[in-house]
């Protein structure tokens, strides 16, 4: 179903044609900037909560073409352009990816629906978790019984392990994809399995450094808090989830996302990175012991430098722990887990974390700059929401990934080692 209004807007008077597609989500905050002047202009469907804008609801239909025209939709990126007729959203998104892929998106964005709805509840399984509290942690997954997808067998910490796990990888599912994770977690045991018979001495050496020192149940419990923060933002990462059908052409005019703006959702990006990097020291401990058998021996092209001289941020994984995260990244040589580069994007996180950033709320592009330059910022980057949103769904994607390593290493603490974490 469509509907097409037109809105005048508060500040500088620009009349605004716009179509608005609806979703199948039973609450549709939708909004964008004034073209002219970037006052944002923000509405509820079937709610009186229009902010920035009047609605003249007095206007000769169709369209044509004398004023700015939007197509608006919650789920799909938004368009500006020329209107026509029947051209609307959905018939164009089905026409580019498929009715395969069209009816395997509609399949994920109905489970967001669903999770989004839990997002409170899911927010405090987290918590009770985190906190040890096994029986209000039960109580929460009780009250989780119409999504189907989560049960408690025992207090016992496997089990309770075994149910967490269920409800992240149901809160991922729909933001991520399947058989990535699938790999990864069959092959973790493999590989504990592996040093557990080869390197049986160091592999108890990195689990007691893990544990004594609280670092596996730290990266554990940060990892998991992220959890609800993405199914909150599920809202705004609806439309990046069509470029998993399409390539990500964004062109010289980015598509754009009708429900928020930069400043709602960047923090979240910061945190993943930081997250991806604790998570980093674990695979490093993993890479350095099936590459040389010692969770604390890094590769002798990573420890010296150029003239031949010791790094001694890689002389053990103590402090590598507390390298930057693009310097972690290279030294994981040949690493056992293939990173995928895309997923992140050192710049742009350092340009969040200190405040090294602009954002045009009408064109939604995002200026950033991670350089030290001073008084001055000369060197800057441009990207759009819509690629940061996909950046961030990457992003997100490769610390579920990860992950599955941490579920492998409490699995292997409890079951094996006879230890809590």
């Amino acid at each position: 179903m469509n509907v097409c209004t037109r809105y005048q807007c508060e500040t500088c008077e620009t009349l605004i044609d716009c179509r608005i597609g609806f979703s199948n989500r039973e609450v549709q905050p939708l909004q964008f900037a004034c073209p002219e002047c970037g006052e944002r202009i923000s509405f509820t469907l079937g709610s009186n909560d229009l902010e920035g804008a009047t609605e003249i609801k007095e206007f000769k239909a169709p369209f044509t073409g004398e004023n700015v025209f939007i197509d608006l939709h919650l789920d799909f990126p938004t368009r500006f352009g020329e209107y026509k007729q029947g051209d609307t959203t959905f018939m164009h998104v089905v026409s580019e990816i498929g009715q395969e892929s069209f009816a395997d998106l509609s399949r994920r964005l109905e489970l967001l629906n669903q999770l989004g709805e839990h997002h409170r509840t899911l927010k405090r399984l987290a918590s009770q978790y985190m906190k040890g509290n096994v029986k209000g942690f039960e109580k929460v997954i009780k009250s989780l019984e119409k999504l189907e997808f989560i049960k408690l067998k025992s207090h016992k910490a496997q089990d309770v392990i075994a149910a967490l796990y269920s409800a992240t990888s149901i809160m991922s599912s729909p933001l991520t994809v399947y058989e990535h994770s699938k790999e990864l977690s069959s092959e973790m045991p493999k590989v504990l399995l592996s040093l557990y018979t080869d390197h049986q001495d160091n592999l108890n050496e990195f689990f007691d450094s893990l544990l004594s020192t609280g670092f596996l149940k730290n990266v554990h419990h940060e990892t998991l808090s992220l959890y609800p923060k993405l199914i909150k933002l599920e809202v705004p990462l609806r439309p990046a989830l069509y470029y998993d059908y399409k390539a990500e052409e964004f062109g010289n005019v980015p598509a754009r996302v009708s429900t928020t703006n930069f400043e709602s959702c960047n923090n979240v990006y910061k945190d993943l990175a930081e997250v991806y990097s604790r998570q980093l020291v674990l695979v490093a401990g993993l890479n350095n012991l099936i590459k040389r058998g010692d969770f604390n021996k890094f590769s002798a092209e990573v420890l010296l430098n150029k003239k031949g001289h010791l790094i001694k941020d890689f002389t053990s994984l103590d402090k590598y722990a507390d390298v930057d995260l693009g310097r972690k990244l290279a030294a994981l040589d040949d690493c056992f887990f293939k990173l995928e580069e895309e997923a992140i994007d050192n710049q742009l996180r350092n340009g969040i974390a200190h405040y090294k950033y602009n954002y045009d709320e009408a064109t939604q592009i995002i200026t950033y700059s991670s350089a030290k330059e001073g008084l001055n910022r000369d060197k800057t980057i441009k990207i759009s929401l819509m690629e940061f949103l996909r950046k961030m769904l990457l992003l997100f994607r490769e610390v579920h990934c990860l992950n599955h390593i941490i579920k492998a290493l409490l699995f292997h603490s409890v079951l094996i080692l006879k230890r809590p974490v």
